[in-house]
């Protein structure tokens, strides 16, 4: 008996070994990664800490906390055919927080940087932020790791260098496989050839210069490349920082355990899916959360790209998001509003406004000129040396806590050359 039910528990532990086996081969293989790095030392490492029941509670909680915005992750790479690892990018850059910390710091699901986001066609100016773009931001992503896969037809890779550059990459995987290469043909260490491309690293390495020597050396050496080398000689030899290799390692052991189904918040829903509609330029961000009868800080975290109180005037209309369920009422209300009136500004009088016709007031109330209108625009004020908040609501005759709530001022510090919109 005691026999049966040891052969028993033998064939179920190696049912159970070999089912874990093809999920964490499965992982690598959507990664690209060769099926020996299963065995690595520090890969099993990596897994063991992040499987721990406190980590994976940890993570769930994040992922419930932002299940909108896991959501839409998980929704954007779906649809442009990344890998499910991808998902775990914003997890590690933002843990799915939607926020910028400064004007030159990363910002966004995906942490990135002011000149990347231009780069990758994300608007972003003291109006609007499309780093906070919930769902642009996510396309974005997509490109960009699409881009690299292209460099490098490898998954994990692409992954790598989204944390630290293309060129980063593409040196230590260069290297990694000439160093490979030598190993396993030491005869050629001091031919001519190898003097050249050993000469093409080095010159990168000090000049940051020379891309196309690098891939030279990348594609003339890549079928002694092996990810198990790069990792196992990277101490020594500083192909990649480790900091990188311990972030793809986290990927990797995160996607197992996702595979294991142990994140379960991961298959939250949000409480709503959100579409995007467009809105005219100058309304009140108030106000359209009024249409929809949804509160205003919600609102206003859904549209953090949205940097000010109002829509900015550069352009006739806007997108913005809501949750899908108040788009049928969105429709039916915005039928009725009409573009905000921006008024052209007269400097020392009081400007009252009916249909096509202004008419100019002097202090005692005597009409003094009348003209016709011909454009209606906003007043943008462009700081100068000298100016201040309060000089600038005196100007144009505004009050100065309006002033300040239209252009998203929590004080009332000045940058010469900052755009200030005037809303009457």
């Amino acid at each position: 008996m005691n026999k049966l039910f040891i052969i028993i528990l033998f064939l179920v532990n190696t049912l159970f070994a070999n089912v874990t086996n093809d999920i964490d081969l499965k992982v690598l293989k959507d990664l690209d990664i060769e099926p020996s790095f299963l065995s690595n030392k520090s890969l099993q490492s990596t897994f063991n800490e992040y499987s721990s029941s406190e980590n994976i509670n940890y993570y769930n909680n994040i992922l419930r906390k932002s299940s909108l915005n896991a959501q839409i992750v998980r929704s954007e790479i779906e649809n442009e055919n990344l890998p499910d690892a991808a998902f775990f990018i914003p997890m590690l850059e933002s843990s799915f927080v939607n926020q910028t910390r400064g004007k030159n710091s990363p910002g966004g699901l995906w942490q990135f940087m002011p000149g990347t986001a231009v780069n990758l066609g994300l608007r972003n100016d003291e109006f609007i932020d499309e780093r906070l773009d919930l769902i642009k931001s996510t396309d974005a992503a997509g490109s960009y790791l699409k881009k690299y896969y292209k460099r490098f037809n490898k998954w994990y890779l692409a992954l790598l260098a989204y944390n630290c550059g293309e060129g980063t990459v593409a040196e230590g995987v260069a290297r990694a496989s000439l160093d490979r290469y030598l190993e396993l043909n030491p005869e050629m260490n001091n031919s001519d050839s190898i003097r050249t491309y050993k000469r093409m690293l080095s010159d990168y390495r000090a000049t940051k210069k020379g891309f196309n020597d690098l891939y030279e050396v990348l594609n003339k050496f890549k079928s002694s490349y092996s990810f198990d080398y790069l990792v196992e000689n990277n101490m020594k030899n500083r192909y990649i920082s480790e900091s990188s290799l311990t972030y793809i390692k986290k990927i990797i052991a995160f996607s197992m355990i996702s595979e294991r189904n142990l994140f379960k918040s991961i298959n939250n829903k949000a409480r709503y899916k959100l579409v995007k509609v467009k809105a005219h330029k100058g309304l009140q961000l108030r106000s359209l959360a009024n249409i929809i009868s949804m509160d205003y800080n919600e609102f206003r975290t859904i549209n953090k790209h949205i940097k000010k109180e109002v829509l900015p005037i550069d352009s006739k209309t806007y997108n913005i998001y809501i949750p899908q369920e108040k788009l049928d009422i969105y429709n039916q209300k915005m039928i009725m509003v009409k573009p905000p009136v921006i008024e052209n500004k007269v400097v020392d009088k009081k400007v009252v406004e009916n249909k096509k016709e202004i008419k100019t007031l002097d202090k005692k109330g005597n009409k003094v000129v009348k003209k016709e209108i011909k454009n209606n625009k906003s007043i943008v004020h462009s700081v100068k040396k000298g100016d201040t908040l309060e000089s600038i609501a005196k100007k144009y005759n505004v009050n100065l806590k309006k002033l300040k709530s239209d252009n998203n001022k929590k004080s009332n510090s000045l940058k010469i050359g900052e755009k200030i919109e005037i809303y009457k």
